[in-house]
């Protein structure tokens, strides 16, 4: 089972490292040096912490699952309640230091038009997958039933 905790610690180090990486980029930016490979790295430590983002809503519902006996409910409670919050404040600061210290505010709506659309492929895709899976298991059914030995629970003679 995946661990919450530590999860959130790694959308912390992620959030750490694009913190740290925007600096010098406003840096590199400044001193007229090359940002290809800053951005790169921004860019990189952006997707690691949108999955572990996504890694973290599905330990939640796990957790709720098979909930540990060693804490209570209100500790439970407040632990989800603070990696929310604390959660959404870090996607509020990376939105803000995309937009206004990297000064790249179209690069953030980019990012957020695509993440819907790609989110929208996936489910798109995942529903097509499960009516291609229903519909072959439906028509195996329907040719064992309509076979020349007739139904299976009865012998051919």
């Amino acid at each position: 089972m995946l661990d919450p905790v530590s999860i959130f610690m790694a959308c912390k180090a992620a959030h750490s490292t694009i913190s740290q990486a925007v600096s010098l980029y406003k840096d590199l930016k400044a001193d007229g040096k090359d940002l290809s490979n800053i951005m790169g790295d921004i860019t990189g430590a952006l997707g690691k912490f949108f999955t572990h983002k996504d890694s973290l809503a599905v330990a939640e519902i796990e957790s709720k699952k098979n909930p540990s006996k060693k804490t209570t409910i209100e500790e439970e409670s407040m632990n989800r309640v603070m990696r929310t919050r604390e959660l959404q404040q870090m996607e509020t600061d990376l939105r803000e230091m995309v937009i206004y210290q990297m000064d790249a505010g179209g690069l953030w709506k980019d990012f957020t038009l695509m993440r819907e659309a790609v989110r929208k492929e996936r489910l798109l895709e995942e529903n097509q997958k499960k009516r291609i899976k229903r519909s072959s298991s439906v028509s195996v059914s329907s040719r064992l039933n309509g076979s020349k030995f007739g139904s299976l629970s009865q012998p051919p003679f």
